[in-house]
């Protein structure tokens, strides 16, 4: 079931926007030894529109140096224009897969594909072995592949399937060092080190709440595991470092009570639901002493991982995204699984069905915050599983894919485009100089030869407009008869995405320069 929800079409779209970050900075490591931000022709930033300083724009539109050094100051990546904003793990998986396979969607994708099929395993591998329960195992691995939003992230060309994998095997080293296994405690720190290098926002509050469990569960002596705890540290310091970390800035898209508040939906929704939760600690409490011991201490960090991640997300993050939180889902799985086998054994598979199929157990949450119109969570059904059977083994028209198969078709190599948003992806599958994006990168170049062709969408908020508008008004243009659906992402897998689709499709401009020579008019 894994390989199918996992590798079924997995090239039929193409990268959108922040995969093709992860490839094009993994193609960089392959040529440079570094995922460079800046290769002489082409800029990669954060796409972090809040903090782009739009009294300053002009400044940096015409002169590559000048936008350059300002991403820099910004934070962006570093003096070298190396890339820190993201740890490298994701962009070294990428790079291999790319290096055997080519540049190719395929080659993207396939590693994370893998790494999602492994997390199913390696999550009934963890129940089997420290719960002892076949059909808690079972349902364990069930459940984490009727999530229709995990299974949309594993299968993108970004850290979220090496996180949850990585989540899942932090948890169980965690549990064989605790048991006194042998080599236990050094692959816990191997497994927490490669974790932080793949995602090290989302390491933190487990980290703690682990060495938490450790401290007062006192399986292991006091030495132990202060020795365990310092050899991690030591171990990710030089990372630490090098990502200067301490100096990272988000500036907050929205208010923090609204990103809590969303948070908070999205956990309850798509990760665990807080009455499963409630209910997982209430059993917990009432059967501790019959439990074994790492079953219990498994239940505990399980409830607390996800209760932690509701605060540590709004604290942390400038915005609410699934993505932060979709790496705790094995573990909510593990939960559901947990509480239907040992609270009713006998209706636990009846139970499993209703978990997967109906979101009757997040009602009582939703209470707590009123329901987002754009994820169009349902009341008796999953109304996105019908996304996961239209994104999996459907086929709709991608806009990334469709404006790259044109450009293939209409560019000659040597042609420079210029690209309001979702420029990323035409870096990955094209040869072209791309200019614009939301840096609005070399947008007003007058140094070089002008750009070709112009691709606009128009449904796009979050950029300098003005700058475009400059830079198109120079020219003559003659629109391209290309209808490419008017979108704001391509193959974003969040919930949030799907409000994109009107009923009526209208289609962005994709325009020739005409007349005249390499000169302004």
């Amino acid at each position: 079931m894994a390989g199918v929800l996992l590798f079924w079409g997995l090239t039929d779209k193409y990268l959108w926007q922040d995969e093709a970050n992860t490839a094009v900075l993994a193609m960089r490591l392959l040529k440079y030894g570094k995922p460079l931000a800046y290769d002489g022709v082409n800029l990669v930033t954060v796409d972090f529109f809040a903090t782009e300083d739009t009294g300053t724009i002009w400044q940096r539109t015409g002169n590559p140096q000048a936008a350059v050094d300002y991403y820099v100051q910004r934070g962006d990546f570093k003096g070298d224009t190396a890339w820190k904003w993201h740890p490298w793990g994701q962009f070294v998986i990428a790079a291999m897969s790319l290096k055997l396979l080519g540049n190719t969607t395929l080659g993207a994708r396939l590693p994370f594909a893998l790494a999602g099929v492994a997390t199913v395993l390696m999550l009934y591998r963890l129940v089997m072995k420290y719960f002892g329960s076949w059909a808690m195992a079972t349902l364990a691995a069930l459940l984490l592949l009727s999530n229709t939003y995990w299974i949309l992230h594993a299968r993108q060309c970004r850290y979220y399937s090496l996180s949850s994998l990585l989540l899942v095997l932090t948890a169980m080293t965690y549990s064989r060092w605790q048991g006194g296994e042998r080599w236990g405690a050094t692959l816990f720190v191997l497994s927490g080190w490669c974790w932080f290098q793949v995602d090290y926002g989302t390491v933190w509050p487990v980290f703690g709440l682990l060495f938490l469990d450790a401290f007062l569960a006192r399986r292991r002596s006091f030495r132990a595991v202060l020795t365990t705890g310092a050899a991690l540290a030591a171990a990710i310091a030089p990372f630490l470092f090098y990502y200067e970390l301490w100096g990272r800035r988000m500036v907050q898209v929205r208010e923090r009570r609204e990103i809590f508040e969303i948070n908070l939906f999205n956990l309850n929704e798509y990760v665990a639901p807080l009455l499963l939760i409630a209910a997982a600690v209430a059993l917990a409490v009432w059967q501790w002493k019959r439990l074994a011991v790492a079953e219990r201490h498994l239940v505990a960090i399980a409830c607390a991982v996800s209760t932690a991640l509701l605060v540590w997300v709004p604290l942390a993050t400038p915005e609410a995204f699934l993505r932060y939180l979709i790496m705790a889902v094995p573990l909510g799985c593990l939960l559901g699984a947990w509480l239907l086998v040992r609270g009713m054994p006998r209706f636990a598979w009846l139970g499993a069905l209703v978990l997967a199929l109906t979101p009757l157990a997040s009602l009582p949450g939703r209470m707590l915050v009123p329901v987002d119109n754009r994820y169009q969570a349902g009341v008796w059904h999953r109304t996105e599983q019908g996304i996961l059977l239209s994104e999996v083994f459907g086929h709709r028209p991608d806009p990334n894919r469709l404006t790259v198969e044109w450009l293939r078709r209409n560019a000659a190599p040597s042609d420079e485009v210029l690209i309001n948003y979702e420029d990323m992806p035409l870096m990955f599958y094209l040869p072209n100089a791309i200019r614009g994006g939301i840096p609005a990168f070399r947008a007003e170049d007058d140094a070089q030869a002008p750009p070709r062709f112009q691709v606009m969408r128009k449904s796009v908020e979050f950029l300098h407009k003005p700058v475009f508008a400059r830079e198109i008004a120079k020219y003559q243009w003659e629109n391209a008869p290309a209808q490419i659906p008017d979108v704001l992402w391509g193959n974003n897998p969040d919930p949030m995405m799907w409000d994109q689709y009107p009923e009526e499709m209208t289609y962005f401009t994709v325009a020739r320069r005409v007349g005249g020579a390499d000169r302004p008019r």
